[in-house]
């Protein structure tokens, strides 16, 4: 996962458009598209402009293993149990997504090993 990634990412869990995006930081919605389209690195102004927009800091950005965060933790648990589940979900993430890059087979032998543990 790239910067363009992460940013798309953002956008989903934010609720917000492309088109919202550019606006908020003030430069076409081309300039996304095209950055999505190409999965580059963008120029720095681009890069903290839309870290601002967004409110998220560029490092998160650009770090390869950052998660957007997610809906999926609505529950009446403190607050401190929530943090707890987030954190988790972000260390493992990656683990988690290569897993479902495995063969069936191997991904339920997997499963259980994981469940005798």
């Amino acid at each position: 996962m790239g910067f363009w990634h992460n940013v798309e990412a953002e956008c989903e869990y934010r609720g917000i458009t492309r088109k919202e995006l550019a606006s908020v930081a003030r430069f076409s919605v081309h300039t996304i598209s095209n950055g999505i389209k190409r999965d580059g690195m963008p120029a720095a102004d681009i890069a903290l402009r839309i870290s601002r927009a967004l409110e998220v800091p560029l490092e998160k950005l650009l770090d390869e293993t950052y998660i957007a965060k997610t809906n999926h933790e609505k529950t009446t648990s403190s607050e401190n149990d929530i943090e707890i589940k987030k954190n988790l979900f972000y260390k493992y993430y990656p683990f988690i997504q290569k897993l479902e890059t495995l063969p069936p087979d191997t991904t339920k032998a997997l499963y259980t090993i994981i469940e005798k543990l």
